[in-house]
C-alpha cells in the first residue's frame, strides 16, 4: 500500500499527543520573544598594545670609528653647506630631521669600497647624533682645506 502526504498527515494526527514531547520540542525551538542581554560568547583577543620606539642610543646610531669620508648619496661629494643639513623638527624640540642622505665611503681591508648609512633622509636624529655627524663633517671639511683638495 503507497501512502501519501494526506495520509502520512491523517495518521499522524490521530496519534495519540504526549504533552511532555510538546514540550520538549518546544524547549529547542527559537523562543517567541528574543532575550534583553546579548548572548554571553568568547571573550574577544586583548588589543596588542602598540609600543612607541625608544630613541636609539648614539651608540648604536653611528659606527664606532668614522674614518671614511662621509658625502652626500646623491652628489657623492662632501656636503658644502652644514647648516642647512638638519632641520628642527619643532621650534624648540630636540629632534632634528635630515634633509639629505649621508653615507660613508671607507676601503676595507681587503681594498674593498665599503659604504655605512649615517643618516637617512626624512630620519628624524637626536641633537647628539648631529652633533657628532657635524663634529666630524667640520673635521673632515678642515683636513680636505688642509691638504688641498
Amino acid at each position: 500500500m503507497t501512502t501519501t502526504p494526506r495520509s502520512r498527515k491523517a495518521a499522524a494526527a490521530a496519534e495519540p499527543v504526549d504533552p511532555d514531547s510538546t514540550m520538549a520540542e518546544a524547549s529547542t525551538l527559537v523562543p517567541a520573544a528574543a532575550p534583553l542581554e546579548p548572548p554571553a560568547g568568547p571573550e574577544p583577543d586583548p588589543v596588542p598594545e602598540t609600543r612607541v620606539p625608544e630613541r636609539v642610543p648614539v651608540a648604536e646610531a653611528l659606527p664606532e670609528a668614522i674614518d671614511g669620508l662621509i658625502v652626500d648619496s646623491q652628489t657623492r661629494r662632501p656636503p658644502t653647506d652644514l647648516d642647512t643639513l638638519f632641520e628642527r623638527i619643532t621650534p624648540h624640540g630636540s629632534a632634528l630631521v635630515s634633509t639629505i642622505r649621508l653615507v660613508e665611503n671607507r676601503t676595507d681591508e681587503y681594498g674593498r669600497t665599503r659604504t655605512t648609512l649615517l643618516a637617512a633622509q626624512g630620519a628624524h636624529l637626536s641633537e647628539s647624533v648631529v652633533e657628532l655627524l657635524l663634529q666630524r663633517l667640520r673635521d673632515q671639511a678642515s683636513v680636505r682645506h688642509a691638504v688641498g683638495r
